[in-house]
């Protein structure tokens, strides 16, 4: 393992506390100069910019290659400058220390690219209640992200914005609210997805975001042909089926259905999956 790197400054990109055999840890990506690493502390921190580049070790160097794939001829290149309104999803490095030293250390890239394709194929056949993409953010012909029209707010901070378990929010959730139109919203979008041949895999109030009153289904990382392997692919607790390992149609009706549980229709029904 590197040892500590000598003190320079630093910006953190991504931090998320964690437990390893028992003991604390805070798992840190950050950048030095033009570079990214991967480290670990055992301190807990407030904010990003308490952490001091002594306290970190097992600094792992993220080659460009690890998370920034190399640009398709074929893929949108989102405008420069870009619109006021838009929203650009960074590649997650936080689960680096976990794949670089595996069969696949450019997963992250891999994901990437598969993401863009997936994004571009739904550039072609626009439906409102799917995330208008705007196409890759290109940097030395490498992508480093990929922009979306921005959207106010997830169904997840509309209804549970203290962060509750299911069946918290269930036993609180408002029943004068009606919230029809927005389900109707989401089951359109899915139902756009599956003609064409695509199965998101991880519907989840986090991932359908709030356009006004209008349900817009965003995060395609996880998406695939019907009929493809689940394995190794992200998906978010108590949102999913465990045993299912292919991608069916049938995982977002039944994710659709599991917030309508949430919401607090049907509130006789048990939830479907694991709480």
């Amino acid at each position: 393992m590197a040892s500590p790197l000598p003190e320079s400054p630093i910006r953190v990109l991504e931090m998320n506390e964690a437990w390893d055999d028992g003991c604390f840890i805070n798992l840190i990506v950050y950048q030095k100069g033009s570079n990214l690493y991967h480290a670990v502390s055992k301190i807990r921190y407030l904010s990003p910019s308490e952490v001091k580049v002594e306290d970190l070790n097992n600094n792992i160097p993220i080659p460009v290659s690890a998370y920034s794939p190399q640009i398709s001829s074929t893929f949108t290149h989102a405008p420069d400058p870009p619109p006021q309104n838009y929203y650009v999803k960074k590649p997650r490095l936080i689960s680096y220390d976990r794949i670089y030293e595996g069969p696949r250390p450019n997963y992250i890239a891999e994901s990437v690219l598969r993401e863009a394709a997936v994004c571009e194929l739904l550039k072609q056949h626009p439906h409102p209640n799917v995330a208008t993409y705007l196409g890759c953010q290109v940097s030395d012909g490498r992508i480093t992200g990929l922009c979306f029209e921005k959207y106010q707010r997830t169904v997840m901070q509309e209804v549970n914005p203290n962060g509750f378990m299911k069946r918290k929010v269930r036993s609180d959730c408002q029943r004068s609210k009606d919230y029809s139109s927005m389900l109707a919203g989401i089951k359109s979008g899915i139902e756009h997805l599956h003609t064409l041949g695509l199965v998101h895999n991880d519907i989840n109030p986090s991932n359908i975001m709030l356009d006004g009153e209008m349900a817009v289904i965003i995060d395609f990382d996880s998406c695939r042909r019907i009929g493809e392997s689940l394995e190794d692919v992200g998906r978010t607790y108590e949102w999913y089926d465990e045993h299912v390992k292919t991608a069916l149609p049938q995982n977002d009706l039944d994710a659709l259905e599991e917030i309508r549980l949430w919401l607090g229709i049907n509130p006789r029904k048990q939830f479907q999956f694991v709480e």
